[in-house]
């Protein structure tokens, strides 16, 4: 039975054909880190919430408030497209490229993660967010994406609210592996030897991300410590139609 000395969690799931979750994707060149960054999950849940892109609430609430563990369920594989962009394009100091007969067609390269799968944990100092999160999940404001907005989720990314772990790292280390296949693709269960890697926001982790929200006009970002460790395969959830 879950103590109720437990901390509240919110679960999602994100399973898509292709995910975005990017690090340095600024101005024409659009990376995609390994698994979801902070600033993303973030911004999935201030469209649920209806917070728009400069609403202080997202840096004050969201980031301030929210902290975040990552378990990938299937790493997927990297995928490199390539768009082109023409028309009036803003410049990094300001100005705008194209008009009046300007010639302002550039090629985008854009990266995706193709056939990837996470499950994430999310934790908070205030019980009362999580909830604000997890109702807004259920019926979101705006549509959710899992990075950019052509990368359309496709199972429901909310899972439950729960008090069942004493912290996120329990979490990730117990919950049951879930994956129900993207886009008709395979879902065979991994072997039972399977190692998952998961990324836990850590102020003593060794590793950083320049994926902290803070909001400002350039929309830069600051950044955080994490740490990565490795979990045997959990039990596996029962999956229907398998």
């Amino acid at each position: 039975m879950p103590s109720s000395t437990f901390p509240t969690l919110l679960l999602l799931r994100f399973e898509a054909p292709l995910q975005a979750w990017g690090l340095r994707a600024r101005w024409d060149v659009r990376d995609t880190g390994p698994e979801p960054s902070k600033s993303g999950i973030i911004g999935l849940l201030a469209c649920a919430l209806g917070y728009k892109l400069d609403d202080p609430r997202i840096e004050a609430e969201l980031e301030v408030h929210l902290k975040v563990g990552i378990r990938e369920e299937r790493p997927g594989k990297m995928k490199k497209d390539f768009q082109t962009i023409h028309g009036e394009i803003l410049r990094a100091d300001g100005g705008v490229k194209g008009g009046d007969g300007e010639d302002s067609t550039i090629v985008s390269p854009r990266q995706y993660l193709q056939d990837a799968a996470f499950f994430v944990v999310i934790g908070s100092d205030s019980p009362d967010l999580l909830v604000l999160c997890y109702k807004a999940m259920q019926n979101p404001h705006w549509p959710i994406y899992l990075g950019r907005k052509a990368c359309v989720p496709t199972r429901p990314v909310v899972e439950t609210l729960t008090i069942q772990y004493k912290d996120i790292e329990d979490a990730l280390r117990h919950h049951p592996w879930d994956v129900k296949g993207t886009g008709g693709l395979s879902r065979e269960e991994p072997s039972p030897d399977t190692k998952l890697r998961c990324v836990l926001e850590d102020p003593e982790g060794h590793q950083v991300r320049p994926d902290r929200v803070y909001i400002n006009p350039a929309r830069m970002y600051l950044t955080r410590y994490v740490k990565e460790f490795m979990v045997p395969l959990p039990s596996v959830a029962h999956q229907e139609g398998s």
